[in-house]
């Protein structure tokens, strides 16, 4: 939700405050901070009378400086800077100026005069200054929570040290609130603008599509986040994260199933659900299997689960990386070297040109993701030569390790081939403006040709055709589970796809027929009672 949704809070007005002032008397201008020296009459020839007294500085300056437990050195609380014990004063003084500029003059002035009777000390009098405006703390505060929120950053961030001393910079009497509060007040924000989902979710007429993620922290715990999608009243997509949810040990079916109940309970959607996407994992199936078995007993309405496409999609690649994961592996390290050292890309864009092998944008995607391990095969297919120049000539650095035998050359060059049409429908799928479930099934449909096409083919070595056996699997698997009325009747109704596109295996008679009756049963009076019939007339 977009913070300013909620209106239970305090609202701020956009008013730009000044810095406050880190001087509020003028020194004199002409005096050495280590020793004040004798006044002048007005005249400008008054004699000395007494002895200079040197100027105590212990109030100015130590207090920005802390005692060593030794006690033979003073440390800077803002730089870390180390002095002798014995170093004076004034040294200190000049390091705050070149330092910390503003720090050296925070001190009262009047703290300087000498005491003797008989001098006069004269005192430039300071400009007259506007008022300065005081810093609403707050304000100051609720800022802060914003950006916290906003940059996914756990409140502690506000207790590194490096961060305290920037604000104590700008303002020596920065005041923020202790880490205790800001939880306190995350909560509270937390469930305002949950209070503000849920009323706003009574308000949506048309059912919900919910989508569901799982990960495990370095902590070792399983979380799962539920996301709400619809379509209003004016056609346009809407997306709210619904809540982030901790799976309690040992994190199987049943907790995971009760976790997802307790969700749509709290925002009161039960009776909305129409579909949720998951990411394919054995805990996901089971707690929508669960959910739709409890939605028929109630007889609450249509409900289905589908996989992910883009989860599927990795991990049918990923059986067909399997044989070349460890040439990827030894390119990608070779890969974050160029990166990292402007010498060696030098040397590999000097080298493309030379062997006439493409241009190269740096820096190179190195990622784990399926479009990072397709980069490092492109180095290997359309870069060999230069590859092997640039390792040969920078062997020290680099080591022989990272050139590649004619056998794994021609390894990576047949699952390059074999792969390159998967990328391009990545892309595709992940370029289209307008993803729906009917251009999802489009495109699955093509990725699984492609998998027959290979284990068909006379030409393709056995552990390749291993690899494409494990694929097929899990396409059939997104298949068998993505086939269903609901995605038959939005596939045709998507402009673009229409009945001669829909896979073979969805496009029957009986599921036109089926998906007509609930189209008409369900949707002919409402939101668009005069066009149904040219929908499915057409």
């Amino acid at each position: 939700m977009d913070w300013g949704v909620n209106t239970a809070y305090k609202t701020y007005k956009g008013v730009e405050v000044e810095p406050k002032h880190m001087m509020d008397m003028t020194l004199i201008p002409s005096i050495d901070p280590i020793d004040i020296g004798l006044g002048s009459s007005e005249k400008g020839n008054a004699a000395p009378s007494a002895k200079p007294r040197k100027k105590t500085m212990t109030s100015v300056y130590l207090k920005f400086f802390e005692t060593a437990p030794d006690g033979k050195s003073r440390r800077c609380k803002f730089c870390g800077q180390s002095y002798s014990i014995a170093t004076a004063t004034g040294n200190l003084g000049r390091h705050l100026a070149n330092r910390h500029p503003g720090y050296d003059k925070s001190g009262d002035a009047a703290t300087s005069t000498a005491t003797a009777p008989q001098t006069t000390v004269i005192v430039k009098k300071s400009q007259p200054q506007a008022k300065a405006h005081q810093v609403d703390y707050d304000h100051l505060n609720w800022l802060l929570i914003r950006w916290l929120i906003l940059a996914s950053l756990p409140p502690s961030t506000l207790e590194e040290k490096w961060l305290m001393n920037s604000f104590r910079f700008l303002n020596p009497s920065i005041q923020l609130w202790p880490g205790d509060k800001y939880k306190a007040v995350f909560r509270e924000v937390f469930r305002s603008m949950q209070e503000d989902v849920r009323l706003s979710l009574e308000q949506v007429s048309s059912k919900l599509s919910i989508i569901l993620d799982f990960w495990t922290s370095y902590e070792s715990f399983f979380y799962m986040s539920v996301t709400c999608q619809w379509i209003d009243e004016s056609w346009s997509f809407r997306k709210v994260l619904l809540d982030i949810c901790h799976i309690p040990y040992p994190c199987g079916d049943s907790e995971t199933y009760h976790s997802l109940e307790k969700v749509l309970e709290n925002y009161n959607i039960e009776n909305k659900v129409l579909s949720c996407t998951h990411d394919n994992s054995q805990n996901a199936i089971h707690a929508c299997h669960t959910l739709k078995e409890k939605f028929d007993g109630q007889k609450v309405g249509p409900f289905c689960y589908i996989p992910c496409a883009a989860r599927t999609l990795s991990l049918i690649i990923d059986d067909g990386l399997r044989t070349t994961k460890p040439v990827i592996s030894r390119v990608r390290e070779f890969a974050l070297q160029l990166n990292e050292c402007t010498d060696f890309s030098e040397d590999f864009i000097q080298f493309s040109m030379a062997y006439r092998e493409g241009s190269w944008k740096f820096p190179l995607d190195t990622s784990a993701r399926w479009s990072g391990s397709y980069q490092m095969l492109d180095i290997v297919h359309k870069a060999g030569k230069t590859m092997e120049a640039v390792v040969r000539k920078n062997g020290e650095k680099l080591g022989d390790r990272m050139i590649l035998t004619a056998a794994e050359k021609t390894a990576v060059s047949i699952v390059h081939g074999y792969l390159e049409p998967f990328y391009k429908t990545t892309n595709n799928m992940c370029t289209t403006k307008m993803p729906t479930i009917g251009l999802i099934l489009f495109f699955m449909d093509h990725i699984s040709e492609m998998i027959t096409v290979c284990r068909e083919s006379r030409h393709t070595p056995e552990w390749l055709k291993s690899a494409a056996e494990d694929m097929a699997k899990k396409a059939r698997s997104y298949s068998s589970q993505v086939c269903n009325i609901f995605t038959y009747m939005t596939a045709i109704l998507d402009p673009r796809i229409k009945c001669e596109l829909i896979p073979e295996n969805l496009n029957s008679e009986n599921h036109l027929e089926e998906a007509r009756a609930h189209f008409m049963r369900n949707y002919s009076t409402g939101h668009f009672p005069s066009c149904y019939k040219w929908i499915w007339c057409s």
